[in-house]
């Protein structure tokens, strides 16, 4: 370390040391999960700008990582150090890009933003790469940042490892982190941490305490999370049905998960009923257009069938649609539900076929870009776990492993179902005048009297024959099973003056998934 410049007053392990003294223009660490290089790259960001008047841009994958990268990895060495620091949040001038600023006495800047091209292009100085493999548009940010560094700075890419696809493999792979076998004349000074190593190195918890491998592999989801998170190896996604790519095309940092934030009267829902040690996860979506965006995922976890059945009721004035996965301890909350709700709420038995049918439906979307998710750890994993498998008898499965942290696919399962919710608003996706007009409404008039007997969807009602809301007086009303009426202008529901309840359906799902 330079002599003229004081030392934290922490002790950092050898890797940590490395990576510091290391001055090389071009750096790239593949690492363990949550051994601390993130804080040695605040301290080495630190020190260049007290050694020269400078700005570092560090580039997380989403606005939360950005804010701990200042509080957490820069912050603690400059109070510890005792040097004059300001701390300020705002946004790239005349963008909607939020930054996190570190401003030292002499005019060098810490600034850290969510990893995208224009912010890349927004500043020039050394640069930090944090989770590079998990950047969305990866190669566009790299392309967009490189310049920056023309004139003498340095670049550091830090990340853990994310399947044998997109640009920090591909540098991972030139450089010998992968296979051991760097290109020739490769310029990159290369750096490899994996949980065993820190450990070797002395690698404690923030306790104090040793790490306990056998516990963070027990808390792993599967053997491939274990291998790829903490033992640095980059692992094929052939047998993912959401591979990596796929699952970062649909990730946005506007979409919410959660409680709903916000007052919604339309959602669709999808609820994965827990089973055993497995959660229970209730996925809210908006449409806006044919694209739907995440409002909400809530967890319910360890909670009594009773207490859950409450939290939905406290959801349920947002929902348009809920459906309900009614196997098992599901089903009792289903026929509660639809007692309560009813015309709203949709019952689907998870047999191979509906979820083939789901999982099938739920991936087209994805593929066409046409889904908003939060990109949260348990959301990546749970996405991540599922596998298609062929039968002896040629039916294709999708499951996974179960496991006490991340569960059993849940969240994929509850988004797969408010996908299957958002499918049937042809009236709304198509907007009220085309779809009239387009006689559209004609055909699921007949379409709906053939199935009415079998499902809960709502039928349209032509405009002329439309009652008004009582609320707000709109003619845009539909009927909704058992006779029941819908506004889609306020979204409330009503029994009509001369309406009686049916019996409830008895025709399965399942019947009306097969055709029958």
């Amino acid at each position: 370390m330079s002599p003229n410049l004081p030392s934290p007053n922490f002790k950092l392990y050898p890797y940590q040391v490395r990576w510091i003294q290391d001055k090389s223009r071009l750096k790239i660490a593949c690492k363990s999960r949550r051994i601390g290089y993130s804080f040695a790259a605040g301290f080495r960001a630190l020190r260049s700008c007290l050694e020269w008047k400078h700005n570092v841009i560090v580039l997380s994958k989403k606005e939360e990582l950005a804010k701990e990268f200042i509080s957490e990895a820069v912050a603690p060495h400059v109070r510890a150090i005792g040097i004059l620091a300001s701390y300020h949040q705002g946004y790239i001038p005349q963008t909607s890009i939020h930054k996190q600023e570190c401003l030292l006495s002499n005019g060098s800047r810490i600034i850290a933003l969510t990893a995208n091209p224009d912010s890349a292009r927004s500043y020039e100085g050394d640069v930090v790469l944090d989770e590079f493999a998990f950047h969305q548009d990866a190669r566009k940010v790299y392309e967009a940042i490189e310049p920056s560094i023309t004139r003498g700075y340095s670049i550091e890419i830090i990340s853990t490892p994310n399947g044998q696809q997109g640009e920090y493999y591909n540098l991972a792979k030139a450089t010998g982190l992968v296979d051991g076998l760097s290109k020739p004349n490769c310029e990159w000074s290369a750096h490899k941490t994996d949980i065993h190593e820190a450990v070797r190195q002395g690698c404690k918890d923030r306790f104090g305490n040793p790490l306990d491998i056998a516990a963070i592999k027990a808390g792993c989801l599967d053997e491939e999370m274990w291998l790829q998170e903490y033992c640095c190896q980059f692992l094929s996604t052939a047998s993912q049905w959401i591979s990596p790519e796929l699952f970062e095309m649909n990730t946005s940092s506007e979409a919410t998960a959660g409680y709903p934030i916000g007052q919604y009267r339309n959602l669709f829902a999808g609820w994965d009923v827990a089973r055993s040690k497995d959660l229970s996860v209730i996925w809210l979506n908006e449409m806006i257009g044919d694209v739907s965006w995440t409002r909400g995922v809530v967890e319910l976890s360890g909670l009594p069938t009773p207490v859950q059945m409450d939290e939905a009721r406290r959801l349920m004035p947002m929902i348009h649609r809920l459906c309900i996965d009614k196997g098992s301890m599901g089903l009792t909350i289903y026929e509660q539900l639809d007692r309560e709700f009813y015309g709203r709420v949709e019952g689907i038995g998870f047999t191979i076929q509906t979820k083939e049918a789901m999982a099938v439906n739920a991936k087209r979307r994805m593929e066409e870009q046409k889904c908003r998710i939060p990109d949260t750890d348990m959301i990546r994993n749970s996405f991540r776990s599922v596998k298609k498998t062929v039968t002896a008898t040629g039916q294709a499965r999708f499951d996974a492993l179960h496991d006490q942290k991340y569960g059993h696919a849940d969240h994929w399962w509850a988004f797969a179902l408010a996908e299957s919710a958002a499918q049937q608003q042809d009236s709304q996706t198509l907007g009220l005048l085309d779809y009239y007009n387009s006689g559209q409404a004609e055909k699921d008039l007949k379409e709906m009297d053939k199935l009415m007997a079998a499902t809960t969807l709502a039928k349209p009602m032509i405009p002329d024959q439309a009652p008004a809301c009582p609320e707000c007086h709109s003619k845009l009303v539909i009927r909704v099973g058992g006779g029941q009426l819908h506004c889609n202008q306020c979204g409330i529901q009503w029994w009509p003056k001369d309406g009686k309840r049916p019996p409830v359906p008895v025709a399965s799902r399942k019947a009306y998934l097969e055709g029958r």
